[in-house]
């Protein structure tokens, strides 16, 4: 599968997940941005790779921003990443049971920072502000 297979491909499964819950794209993109404090506080994209890098799970986060494959999370590991005030949070925005929320950004993190790294980098926060708010615009239709 090519570079522009696999994009396509994250998209797809992006745009399922937005329609079949865009309050929890909603609330990733929360916890992504760094103007929106509801889920995490302002650290966005930067900070979550900075937690992911202080748990020891930095080489996963960066292969979600290159180009390669997305290895899987578990709930447990991003649970172990975001602690569970964040994860409150989350829960709370997405309309989810506490319970599910690792589970849940299990799924959508590693999509979700791979739709918004296309060119395998970290986007800067003017890039990465727009493109979240493409995202939640998708999930309001």
């Amino acid at each position: 599968m090519g570079v522009l297979d696999n994009v396509m491909q994250q998209a797809g499964e992006l745009a399922k997940l937005a329609a079949s819950n865009p309050q929890a794209v909603a609330a990733v993109a929360s916890l992504l941005s760094s103007k929106d404090s509801s889920v995490g506080g302002t650290g966005g994209l930067a900070g979550l790779v900075d937690a992911f890098q202080k748990k020891g799970l930095g080489d996963m986060m960066a292969s979600w921003i290159s180009t390669g494959p997305n290895p899987p999370i578990s709930a447990g590991q991003v649970a172990g990443v975001l602690g569970g005030d964040v994860l409150r949070q989350f829960a709370a925005k997405a309309g989810v049971p506490h319970a599910e929320a690792g589970g849940l950004l299990a799924q959508l993190l590693p999509t979700v920072i791979d739709h918004l790294s296309p060119d395998g980098k970290m986007p800067g926060t003017n890039a990465l502000e727009s493109a979240l708010g493409s995202l939640l615009s998708g999930t309001r239709k």
